[in-house]
């Protein structure tokens, strides 16, 4: 996975956004990290899915201004 982004959430935890390959697949990847005796470690938390859906993705967040 290549990193792409990282947003520091607390000064222990921070979501990274990574693009990769699965099967195949370009998948992108958001994930909560922990920090865990001064080693970043991801988590389960997050979500993945195929690079096709970015834009669907996109236009999902984007409706959050709207509220």
């Amino acid at each position: 996975m290549k990193e792409i982004a990282v947003l520091d959430v607390t000064d222990r935890k921070r979501l990274i956004l990574s693009i990769g390959e699965y099967r195949g697949e370009e998948r992108i990847d958001l994930r909560q990290s922990v920090l865990v005796d001064k080693e970043w470690i991801l988590t389960r938390k997050g979500i993945n899915f195929s690079l096709e859906w970015i834009d669907k993705f996109i236009a999902m967040v984007e409706k959050l201004k709207d509220i």
